[in-house]
């Protein structure tokens, strides 16, 4: 029985990590390198130093809130785990355990985190440390040899024609918002914005007569993107109609609540999750907009040098996705295109089964099929046609 105990008591403490990497008669924060490094100093002061350092150069917003929530997701699993919160205790082995523990915490759609979310993880620690050797907080890049999991690359399922008609007939433009949000999902699917561009967006970068507007995008590059007749005619019927009144003269974006101030990211995100519920297209969410138009565009023929402009991304990594989820897609469509269904080959006429359009099967060409031989029966009253009715 002590036994028992003994080994439980052992393994629970091999699973509090701080043991792992402290060396016999070594403690790590008083370890003096052999390279001239800063002070140790607490995680927590650095992670608001980092954060100053981030505004400063110019970060976006949501990129320091992004690299703040992964460093303070680390940090409060330092402190669950009893572990030092020390720069100079700091060590591959260390962020690796966090990696592990963070790769099997429950995730959004799955009993474990995505592949994606964990590589963003380790993307944002590795941006860290590697700032803190820069300043001298750390003898080197202690998580340089530390590379992210590989991501899984699932194919989109882009809204089909029938889903976007669906989504639309929801929508009355006749009204403040069905005209607003109408325009708003013409915009998206015909654009491929990113909603925080949307929201963003200013009323005198939206030139309606010229069928283009100017996007401040991510890294504050600006870009120009056209858009169609079908865009343009929503466009049009949203602001000269019912677009209200700016609520004062510093509001200047195109899209406008009901009290005249701007429309958020969030009430953009909102606007998309109500319609999905109305519509009954639960799989709508907005960046499946943008995915729509990307394939769409190529489908149509579109550039892929040109997709990647109109969508601001500074290499043509996503953009291959999206080359190979067109050809998907169309693959998919060139069943209408079957050389042998046009030509109407007699001999299928044979076959026991028939495929419906929609993929079923129903034995059509030959009733009898599978019925057994039946035996000639003589035909009563005068004559083989006798008993028909006249």
């Amino acid at each position: 029985m002590s036994t028992m105990k003994d080994s439980g008591r052992a393994s629970k403490s091999s699973y509090r990590w701080q043991d792992r990497w402290k060396a016999p008669g070594k403690d790590p924060q008083q370890e003096v390198p052999s390279q001239k490094v800063a002070p140790s100093r607490d995680l927590a002061t650095l992670i608001q130093q980092f954060q100053i350092h981030n505004q400063t150069e110019g970060k976006s917003p949501k990129t320091v809130l992004w690299y703040n929530a992964i460093l303070g997701t680390f940090y409060r699993w330092l402190e669950s785990e009893k572990l030092p919160t020390q720069v100079g205790a700091m060590s591959e082995d260390m962020v690796r355990l966090f990696i592990l523990d963070y790769q099997n915490r429950p995730g959004l759609k799955g009993p474990k985190m995505s592949t994606h979310s964990v590589a963003n993880r380790v993307v944002g620690l590795k941006t860290f440390f590697g700032w803190l050797a820069q300043r001298g907080y750390t003898p080197g890049h202690l998580l340089e040899d530390i590379r992210p999991p590989k991501k899984a690359q699932l194919l989109i399922e882009t809204l089909t024609p029938e889903e976007i008609n669906q989504i639309f007939s929801k929508l009355n433009p006749n009204t403040f918002l069905g005209a607003r949000n109408t325009a708003l999902v013409f915009l998206l699917l015909d654009t491929g914005l990113r909603v925080s561009e949307a929201a963003g967006l200013k009323d005198e970068d939206v030139r309606l007569d010229s069928r283009y507007l100017k996007v401040m995008g991510k890294g504050a590059k600006e870009r120009m993107v056209s858009f169609g007749v079908s865009c343009q005619r929503a466009l049009l019927q949203y602001y000269h109609d019912f677009r209200p009144e700016p609520a004062h003269p510093g509001v200047d974006t195109f899209f406008l609540a009901v009290d005249g101030y701007p429309m958020t990211t969030t009430a953009v995100q909102l606007v998309i999750k109500r319609l999905a519920k109305s519509s009954g297209v639960n799989r709508l969410y907005p960046h499946l907009l943008r995915h729509t138009y990307a394939t769409l565009f190529l489908i149509n023929g579109g550039d892929v040098f040109l997709l990647q402009q109109n969508l601001g991304h500074a290499s043509l990594e996503m953009v291959r996705r999206y080359v190979h989820l067109a050809s998907r897609t169309a693959a998919v469509r060139s069943q209408s295109f079957s050389p042998l269904d046009r030509l109407d080959v007699k001999e299928v006429r044979k076959y026991k089964h028939n495929f419906s359009p929609g993929g079923s099967t129903a034995s059509q060409s030959n009733p009898e099929a599978g019925r057994g031989k039946q035996p000639n029966k003589k035909a009563s009253g005068p004559g083989r046609g006798g008993g028909r009715g006249g």
